[in-house]
């Protein structure tokens, strides 16, 4: 049989597992709570456009997406959201129903998400369509407004 002493120590080392366990989600949650929303994605196939970029004087937006996405291995091969604004940030969400698929981030002047990951879990195999929700914001990340257009996103998994 086991002595007290050795039952109170592997009492004791099971409570302080249990505390770093408790205390890592802690700091992962706290994390996942205050990153930046608008940071732009990480996975995102970013090119620069040589096309003229729209100077924003007269309040028109000019944006480009593909109305017609297709997605292999949870990946949009083609969505080539451009921002072709001068001095403003666009964010691009994509929702099928009530359910948000993709987040940008914000998008630089110039810059093109060419390709991204996207959440799959919720499409089904063929043709999806979603609203494509895009945010315009200034350079200091205030915003300024917001358009939608409807897309297609087509699962080939």
């Amino acid at each position: 049989m086991e002595s007290t002493n050795e039952k109170n120590k592997k009492q004791k080392i099971l409570i302080v597992v249990l505390l770093i366990a408790v205390v890592l989600m802690g700091v992962g949650l706290f994390y996942a709570l205050h990153t930046d929303s608008l940071e732009t994605s990480k996975t995102a196939v970013i090119v620069q456009t040589n096309e003229k970029l729209n100077n924003m004087n007269d309040g028109q937006l000019r944006i480009r997406i593909n109305s017609a996405v297709q997605i292999y291995e949870e990946t949009m091969q083609d969505l080539a959201f451009a921002n072709l604004n001068k001095d403003r940030q666009l964010q691009c969400k994509i929702r099928v129903g009530d359910t948000y698929v993709y987040d940008s981030g914000l998008v630089k002047s110039g810059d093109i998400v060419q390709a991204d990951i996207v959440d799959t879990s919720t499409l089904k195999k063929g043709k999806n369509q979603a609203t494509a929700e895009i945010y315009n914001y200034t350079m200091d990340n205030e915003l300024i407004g917001q358009n939608n257009t409807i897309i297609d996103l087509y699962l080939n998994d």
